[in-house]
């Protein structure tokens, strides 16, 4: 058997991973470089694709593939969203266009769900939920006697949203691993929390106005679900892609920690949908989530030139910021740059970590659990120096390059 590395190895996005026996081949996500356009390498003709979650990184060009795709029912409805948007983002970028909506509707989905166990031609595959958005799924595949875990991303500890990952899965042969943090450890959630409440708090005070730009799967609705925990009384206002990605969720109760608590958030809330109700929603104080996370566009740039010389407002980001964004120059320098505008950003600019992935000692602990006999390391931007500290510590770890094909 052999597993051919396609992307997202030495790196974070396009992640793709191609197991190959000698009856069946089976596609581990086919993402997209979000920031760049970048495609992973071909697949050649597969028999079904295992979709972990929505994110375009990991699904930004399964409709390109033709072949079976499994993945929650929740994965599929966020990940229509994600990707009919990102032909608006591609056409107004200037990236290639690989497909069209009616490709998109055209996927061929078949529905999993968590402790489900399907055939796929000679390979056995368990799904298990990966805590890391609603609907996100880790497999284990039994292959040719051989026992592959693929994490996709995934957060063992709870948060506001979700319980975390559920990953029962012992002795497997070989470990397909995401290491996005494998050097860092996350905050404490609580404290976090503590600072946004803090910022806000401060930021009305002084008559400002609050922006949070939020990934639209999962961040929106945690960032919501903080608010209404928090009893924050303060317009709060929902904006973008947001809207739609909480309305889906919200269609699956049994994914969530608190269904009802998220649902009376969205009660709560006041949604935009147009440049008048932006602009009303400006003229007092107030909280506004809205996409892009990373400032790649979306309504968030309508505020951002709105506000960007008003000391008294606070512009928050919630979550990781990928080198060669707008949202990555924003927090770096405190100019906002795309491809049409360029301006200093005078707001308070804040970064809280609000991450959905595991944390380092989160991922040591689960390697340990786990007690795989290889390791292979992808997903991360330390996948090198991360395989040779696993290789310190005893175990069998690499981390192949993108292109790479290894032989089990």
């Amino acid at each position: 058997m052999h597993i051919h590395c396609l992307g997202g190895f030495r790196e974070v996005g396009k992640s793709a991973v191609l197991l190959e026996s000698k009856k069946t081949k089976l596609l581990l996500d086919y993402g997209i470089k979000v920031e760049t356009g970048e495609i992973p390498l071909p697949p050649g003709k597969i028999d079904s694709i295992l979709l972990s979650h929505a994110h375009l990184d990991h699904s930004g060009m399964i409709p390109t593939v033709k072949a079976d795709i499994y993945a929650t029912p929740a994965t599929f409805d966020q990940a229509r969203l994600l990707l009919e948007d990102s032909i608006k983002v591609a056409k107004k970028r200037g990236f290639p266009i690989y497909f069209s909506k009616r490709d998109i509707k055209n996927i061929s989905e078949f529905m999993v769900t968590y402790g489900q166990v399907i055939d796929v031609k000679d390979a056995e595959i368990e799904v298990f939920d990966a805590g890391h958005v609603p609907g996100s799924a880790g497999f284990l595949i039994t292959l040719e006697e051989k026992r592959i875990f693929y994490t996709g991303d995934f957060k063992l500890s709870e948060t506001r949203l979700l319980s975390g990952a559920k990953f029962d899965v012992k002795d497997v042969d070989v470990l397909i691993t995401e290491s996005t943090y494998a050097y860092k450890e996350h905050p404490p959630r609580s404290a976090v929390e503590k600072k946004l409440i803090e910022i806000i708090h401060e930021t009305i005070a002084i008559e400002g106005n609050v922006i949070i730009p939020v990934f639209a799967v999962g961040r929106a609705a945690e960032i919501l679900l903080v608010l209404h925990a928090h009893k924050i009384k303060y317009p709060i206002y929902l904006d973008g892609m947001a809207k739609q990605a909480t309305e889906i969720i919200l269609r699956y109760p049994e994914l969530l920690k608190d269904h009802k608590a998220l649902k009376k958030a969205m009660n709560r809330v006041i949604p935009l949908h147009t440049p008048k109700d932006r602009k009303n929603a400006l003229k007092h104080p107030s909280i506004i989530v809205t996409t892009a996370g990373m400032l790649s566009g979306g309504p968030v740039i309508y505020f951002l030139k709105k506000l960007r010389k008003r000391e008294d407002c606070a512009l928050v980001f919630t979550g990781f910021q990928v080198p060669g964004t707008p949202g990555y120059g924003v927090l770096e320098t405190g100019v906002f740059t795309n491809e049409e505008l360029s301006f200093p950003v005078r707001m308070r600019i804040k970064y809280l970590d609000f991450s959905a992935h595991c944390s380092r000692s989160e991922l040591l602990k689960f390697i340990e659990d786990c007690r795989p006999e290889k390791i292979i390391v992808m997903h991360g931007e330390n996948c090198e120096e991360f395989a040779e500290e696993l290789k310190e510590k005893g175990y069998s770890a690499e981390a192949p390059r993108n292109g790479e094909v290894i032989e089990l």
